[in-house]
């Protein structure tokens, strides 16, 4: 839209300003937002594209992102004090009796600052192992490329317009797929799907095609054992390292994961709506249905082998350029001339890049297999039993970052190398840190580690994990310069953490306390039997301790007010209250009984 030239002339000035600024130019944004009564967006918008300007320093340069991008803004020396004060007061039964909220007031009482929720923080010292529990056990298109052939392959299923009925081939016409007259294909129980392999260095294309009611884990398996194992007169065969294809119900099964994994293939999925990610395998479903599957109306088949052997024998020609009156062969910028697909896929190098798919029914083993979960021993150590070894071995994660005693870490076979299972462990952000570990091997004719220290020679020292290297930082802040042994002394003796520095509770007698209104409520009545009697005195006792506590003898008139008064006898609670009536001055006014009453002489 247009803008006025009076708000054109005010961006114009506002971008002077912005640049002209070193820093803080959100709040001249927002003010400019408010005076317009654009949202923050709009304006920036409307600066780029009414007056040109763009983010840059002083120096008219692009500005540079803010240095604390993706970090927090609490301190790790707060973070790893938060945890330390937590460690410090758990019971030996391993109970913790300080959690964020009270760890948290207490260190602001002592100068260290946090301004995140408590949940943030919990979150903070669980992704840097400093909690309790770690403790006690830390959009333009972007060009892809694949190194050699065989590194990345890209996959993609497709209903073909192919169809069998009663051993006859019949093929949908435009009429019933684009007119809604489905009819007759909705009858059809097993349809014909297409599956198509790319491989993305050398552009080689690999198709196959079944029969079912819809895309399964079961037809996109077998596939895979076609495309990647030898087959007679075709040239392309090998596991990829990375496999590409779109989100299917299929392709995220467990099982066909299961298998990838164990055969060492990366999955790489791309977003929902972006296919031109694969447009290698794209492009090669349109390429299979244009130059092979249009010849099917002049010559058909009689059922889907006889249709795999075509499209082999078609597949085959094309990627060696030997289909008589085409050129197939593959052009690219980077080609100094074009080049035909099984030329380049012989340029792999069959010592460390073609690696041989394994017999199909181990593979079909490897795909019914799941993660395990495993438990680290102390000694950094799990056992696995290896479908292809003959008892459960131990595997040693000693060393591996990430890994400490007590982790439950995911482990399963792998195909290829000396029995050696794949072993994954979630990493403090939630990325999932995965090693390829191989048995131990290494024993003497008793059954013991090789590299175990041998008694009365030496000594080693394991390779620290991650949550003993927070542990010592936390050492170092609750006890300053103490040594390992030191740090165990001073907790033996309990010796206040933190030199004792740390007001925990003192800070609290001086909280002011708000003025609440007071609630009347209501006596509760109690029964008879359960008032508690008072002791009665007899007179004479009553008076012998009056006379002890005034220090006098009752005058004639005192004697016969007690006497009448209290004829029963005296409560032993009343004695202190007429102590004090006594006492007083005799001139005073008559007598008054306890409770206000004037005593009546006769």
């Amino acid at each position: 839209m247009a803008l006025d030239p009076k708000i054109t002339a005010y961006l114009r000035t506002l971008g002077q300003r912005l640049d002209a600024a070193p820093s803080g130019c959100t709040a001249m944004v927002l003010d400019a937002a408010d005076f317009l009564k654009w949202s923050p967006q709009t304006v920036y918008r409307q600066l780029k594209n009414a007056v040109g300007w763009s983010p840059v320093n002083a120096n008219g340069k692009p500005r540079k992102p803010r240095s604390d991008k993706g970090t927090t803004s609490v301190a790790e020396e707060s973070l790893t004090l938060l945890g330390a004060t937590q460690r410090e007061v758990v019971r030996e039964n391993g109970k913790q009796t300080l959690h964020t909220p009270a760890a948290r007031g207490m260190l602001q009482q002592n100068g260290y600052a946090f301004g995140v929720s408590n949940g943030q923080l919990n979150s903070l010292l669980r992704a840097r192992r400093l909690n309790v529990a770690a403790q006690q056990v830390a959009r333009p298109v972007q060009a892809l490329r694949a190194p050699h052939p065989n590194h990345t392959h890209e996959v993609d299923p497709s209903l073909c317009l192919v169809y069998y009925l009663r051993g006859k081939q019949y093929i949908i016409r435009d009429d019933q797929l684009y007119k809604n007259k489905l009819d007759k294909l909705a009858d059809v129980k097993f349809k014909c799907w297409r599956y198509v392999l790319y491989d993305k260095a050398s552009g080689t294309l690999v198709p196959w095609y079944c029969e079912a009611a819809g895309e399964t884990q079961h037809n996109l398996f077998e596939f895979l054992l076609y495309a990647w194992g030898q087959q007679p007169g075709r040239l392309m065969h090998g596991v990829p390292l990375y496999m590409l294809w779109d989100k299917g119900s299929a392709n995220q099964a467990d099982a066909v994961k299961n298998a990838l994994t164990a055969m060492g293939v990366t999955p790489l999925t791309h977003e929902a709506g972006n296919a031109r990610a694969k447009g290698g395998v794209e492009n090669g479903n349109n390429l299979v249905e244009t130059q092979f599957e249009s010849r099917l109306r002049f010559e058909p088949v009689a059922d889907v082998a006889a249709l795999n052997a075509a499209a082999q024998a078609w597949a085959n020609a094309y990627n060696a350029n030997l289909i008589p009156g085409q050129d197939t062969r593959l052009r690219r910028a980077g080609l100094p001339v074009p080049t035909a697909r099984y030329d380049l896929w012989q340029l792999i190098d069959a010592a460390t890049q073609l690696r041989i798919l394994p017999p199909p029914d181990v593979c079909r083993a490897m795909m019914a297999a799941k993660a395990e979960d495993r438990k680290v021993k102390p000694d950094l150590s799990i056992t696995f039993k290896h479908p292809q070894a003959e008892r459960t071995a131990v595997y040693m994660l000693r060393g591996l970052p990430g890994i400490n005693v007590g982790d439950t870490v995911q482990a399963r076979a792998m195909v290829y190398g000396d029995c050696a299972v794949q072993v994954q462990v979630p990493r403090y952000d939630g990325a999932m840190l995965t090693y390829k570990v191989e048995p131990e091997r290494a024993f003497d004719a008793f059954g013991q580690h090789l590299d175990a220290a041998e008694i009365g020679l030496e000594y080693k020292r394991t390779t620290k994990t991650d949550a003993e290297h927070v542990a010592t930082a936390m050492d170092a802040l609750a006890y300053p310069g103490m040594t390992a042994d030191e740090v165990t002394a001073a907790r033996q003796k309990r010796s206040t953490p933190f030199e004792g520095k740390i007001v925990s509770h003192g800070y609290l007698k001086a909280v002011e306390q708000p003025t609440y209104l007071q609630r009347p409520g209501s006596a509760i009545e109690t029964p008879a039997h359960l008032t508690p009697q008072v002791a009665l005195l007899d007179a004479t006792a009553a008076m012998l301790r009056i006379v002890n506590a005034i220090g006098r003898y009752l005058t004639a008139d005192e004697h016969a007010f007690l006497s009448a008064r209290y004829a029963g006898g005296v409560p032993e609670d009343q004695i202190t209250t007429l102590v004090a009536q006594f006492s007083a001055p005799l001139e005073r006014e008559p007598m008054r009984a306890v409770g206000g009453l004037r005593a009546v002489g006769g």
